[in-house]
């Protein structure tokens, strides 16, 4: 990087080798993040033949959460590798000798960190609600279609966890299943069967369950410490199905309520569920506050890189990277924790989510004092300046 007096052609020069290493993070902990899905759902494409433009379909309605995740580290690794490097190259030291102080280069970081911000600020407060909306009705039409497919006649599946199923007759071009046959173990010391004329399966949007939707037939339930069984006619049953094992995540996470609501309908939701004695108020309230405090957490990372790589003179960007990596999930470690006293009500919502942000926004302060003063953050240094301060004193 060409070094010059002038604040305004450094500042230049630090923003543009700042932007591309944000975008080659931020892809590469997009790419993180989506392998757990990638491996969860390959086997629906290459062994169950669900065609692969859904499941691009699925990744892309995932990518607005996975994003709103990726933008505060990738912020943070690029302000932090982008100074560890002038600092290992001696550049901070070059320029502070030239005349321009630490502080002189501020602003690129600070429109840096506004965009990291106002993208996530996008993506958490308007397009993940969203984009959560669609995945959900996504995931459960995948889950459909792989049990459509799993589903033959006159075979016996056993793709449902704790149901063996039999189709006597599934014509090609119907959904309208006969003489149906299903065996439920799922409940502990009970053996239901269940015989139907016909039936269709179908998706329950609003419990994330598929649905045997059965007609005319019997179930007949047997208890291990009962020798007698209870039979039930019916004409119309629903049997709840788990859409598999490529789903429970995605169930459990994307669930109804806080992570669907536009914001600016949780704080009505979180009033109306503790009006009505629910304590799931507090689940809502915390959501509302994560959306806004994940925007300013962008902020200060991208703020705190900076004071961090300029105190660090080991080179090497794994360095960074682990430097980097360790704020980050100290302060996600801190999020999940508050989020987990929160939602038991030993602290407030406001609290739980804001408190990590404001111990970064403290960390951050206490960086720049340093750096300021020419107070070193590495431990090494650190540990070498006070061995040379207690020669002197033994002197």
């Amino acid at each position: 990087m060409a070094l010059s007096s002038s604040p305004h052609l450094v500042n230049a020069s630090v923003f543009r080798e700042t932007l591309p290493s944000f975008l080659v993070n931020l892809l590469v902990f997009t790419f993180i993040l989506l392998m757990a899905r990638v491996m969860s759902l390959t086997d629906l494409v290459v062994g169950k033949g669900v065609e692969l433009r859904v499941i691009v379909r699925v990744f892309a309605l995932a990518l607005p959460k996975m994003l709103s995740m990726a933008i505060p580290m990738a912020a943070l690794l690029a302000s932090l590798t982008t100074f560890l490097r002038m600092s290992a190259d001696s550049e901070i030291t070059v320029l502070k000798a030239s005349g321009v102080s630490l502080y002189q280069l501020l602003p690129p970081v600070l429109i840096f960190g506004l965009a990291a911000a106002t993208l996530t600020a996008v993506f958490n407060v308007w397009l993940t609600p969203l984009a959560n909306i669609r995945f959900r009705a996504e995931i459960m039409t995948l889950a459909k279609a792989r049990a459509d497919l799993a589903i033959k006649e006159q075979v016996f599946v056993r793709e449902f966890p704790g149901l063996t199923i039999y189709v006597g007759q599934l014509p090609a071009h119907s959904e309208t299943m006969s003489n149906i046959i299903i065996n439920d173990r799922r409940s502990p010391g009970e053996n239901t069967l269940v015989v139907a004329r016909t039936g269709l399966l179908d998706i329950d949007l609003a419990q994330q369950v598929l649905l045997f939707r059965l007609h005319n037939g019997v179930i007949d339930r047997m208890y291990q410490n009962r020798e007698s069984v209870d039979s039930i006619f019916f004409d119309t049953y629903e049997l709840k199905v788990s859409p598999g094992s490529e789903f429970e995540g995605d169930s459990g996470f994307f669930s109804l309520g806080r992570s669907e609501l536009p914001t600016g309908q949780l704080r009505a939701e979180a009033t109306r569920l503790e009006k009505s004695g629910r304590s799931g108020f507090k689940t809502y309230l915390l959501e509302w506050h994560r959306r806004f405090s994940f925007p300013v957490a962008a902020f200060l990372m991208a703020l705190i890189g900076m004071p961090l790589g300029a105190s660090f003179r080991t080179k090497g960007r794994n360095f960074g990277l682990v430097i980097g990596l360790g704020v980050f999930v100290l302060y996600y470690a801190l999020f999940s924790f508050g989020w987990t006293l929160g939602e038991s009500g030993q602290i407030a919502p406001l609290l739980a989510i804001w408190f990590p942000v404001f111990l970064v926004l403290a960390l951050a302060l206490w960086l720049w004092r340093g750096v300021n003063n020419l107070q070193p953050v590495d431990p090494g240094e650190a540990w070498s300046r006070w061995l040379r301060q207690r020669r002197r004193a033994r002197a």
